[in-house]
């Protein structure tokens, strides 16, 4: 329809806002990386950092309020994150919102390093993002560890009590480290994890966010708001539960977190504590931080490195494995039976699963016959081309339903169903990214 000054005069004072932003901003350091907002839509597989670094926030904003109100106490922890979610304006709201966004990060932060793996990004001079990568993504279970055991409910103890013991069977300086990071018992650990969760870990992940950056970052806003809709749609189908307080005369069976349970499961089989819980996911890091150093060939796609794909597909196998295997516990026996796991099942299930994983995926991928005979011709992606004018009532269609969803959720919380109020709200979120997309979409139709 003609030039972009035909797109209107919103789009213009649009426009005039971002270019006098940026003219404002150059000379700073927000403005060190280049920030990309795509108009047209992209897959979110290329910057699922981008979406990992945003929950990091949420993190941060939700984290920073709870802070007005939990009290780092043995006597006074739980009763205060009770206090939170039960009589704290919007308690509920901040406490599922941190947990599941907790949860959301771990997930985003794996699901780009397998992505980044499998596309053989850590290539290219890319090796210090990788290593940095890797150990974020390390350092972030371990702030979500240090965050779930600040409740001191059963399951906080359980994975307390679990680091207690890894800490003092590391050989050598075990013994005298432990009571510098532990301090000397329940009173100095509550504090030490406090210091660790809301300060140490993540002044640490921000220096190294600042390494692991590119310099050309992909902000798209429908995405970043359909990722925080799905957190809140998430925490209000399955709202996180306090748990029993800790006590330690009850005799219940508890199992840690889910990217905690892999672990667990070694932890059971009674193998050397060190070794199982320390030692062992120590290589498992160190195998994928060394990729970069020992995989030298110019090739990026998976087809082209059958070793170091069928290595992924075999740690992926793994992972999966012993994150459900950790959660199986036997009903009805004593606790320390429920959770005991035979060694000779265990050991010799991972060890023909890796070898069966890891020999198929090859075959597959280095088969002759599966390579191409000629080089393959990329096709067209397929787009949709909505008219106009019916982009202009879709958007308005959608803005009147979040406009509903938003009144919904505001009747609900008054109400005390505060559940119903999170997944209006998630819901809503999710169809505002839509929104955006259809108005980036329309905005290319008049251009």
């Amino acid at each position: 329809m003609g030039q972009r000054a035909e797109s209107g005069p919103l789009g213009r004072v649009i426009d005039e806002l971002v270019k006098w932003l940026v003219d404002r901003l150059e000379r700073t350091p927000l403005m060190s990386f280049r920030f990309q907002v795509p108009r047209l839509y992209v897959s979110p597989f290329g910057y699922l950092g981008m979406l990992t670094a945003v929950v990091f926030l949420v993190l941060g904003i939700t984290g920073a309020l709870l802070m007005f109100y939990y009290r780092p106490d043995v006597e006074f922890a739980y009763e205060s994150v009770k206090e939170i979610e039960e009589r704290i304006a919007f308690g509920f709201f901040l406490r599922n919102i941190h947990y599941h966004a907790s949860n959301m990060m771990i997930l985003l932060a794996l699901a780009h390093m397998f992505y980044q793996y499998f596309s053989g990004r850590y290539k290219v001079k890319n090796e210090i993002l990788w290593v940095t990568g890797v150990i974020l993504g390390t350092i972030t279970i371990l702030e979500a560890f240090t965050g779930y055991d600040l409740i001191l409910n059963q399951r906080a103890m359980l994975a307390v009590n679990i680091a207690v013991g890894l800490t003092y069977s590391a050989p050598v300086l075990g013994p005298s480290v432990a009571p510098i990071i532990l301090g000397g018992g329940l009173y100095d650990l509550i504090l030490r994890f406090y210091a660790l969760h809301v300060f140490i870990i993540p002044m640490v992940m921000l220096l190294l966010i600042g390494v692991h950056f590119p310099r050309f970052l992909v902000f798209d806003p429908p995405m970043v708001s359909a990722t925080i809709g799905v957190i809140l749609v998430i925490a209000g189908l399955f709202p996180v539960e306090l748990g029993p307080k800790y006590s330690p005369t009850a005799a219940t069976v508890e199992v840690p977190e889910w990217y905690l349970t892999g672990l667990y499961a070694f932890i059971r089989t009674g193998t050397d504590r060190f070794i199982s819980g320390a030692l062992m996911p120590l290589l498992f890091i160190l195998a994928f931080l060394i990729v970069p150093f020992v995989d030298k060939s110019k090739k990026l796609s998976w087809k082209d490195r059958p070793f170091f794909t069928a290595f992924g597909i075999t740690a992926l196998v793994l992972i999966a494995v012993t994150t459900v295997w950790g959660f199986y516990t036997v009903p009805q026996v004593p606790p320390e039976e429920a959770v005991y796991i035979e060694p000779l099942v265990f050991w010799p299930t991972l060890t023909a699963l890796a070898a069966a994983t890891f020999g198929i995926s090859y075959k597959f991928i280095a088969s002759p016959t599966k390579r191409e005979t000629k080089p393959p011709t990329r096709a067209r992606p397929i787009t949709i081309r909505i008219p106009y004018p019916w982009v202009v009532r879709s958007i308005l269609a959608v803005l009147a339903v979040i406009v509903l969803l938003s009144i919904g959720a505001f009747q609900a919380y008054v109400e005390g169903a505060y559940n119903v109020s999170l997944f209006n709200l998630g819901v809503a979120l999710i169809l505002f990214g839509l929104a955006a997309h259809l108005y980036r979409h329309g905005m290319q139709q008049i251009k």
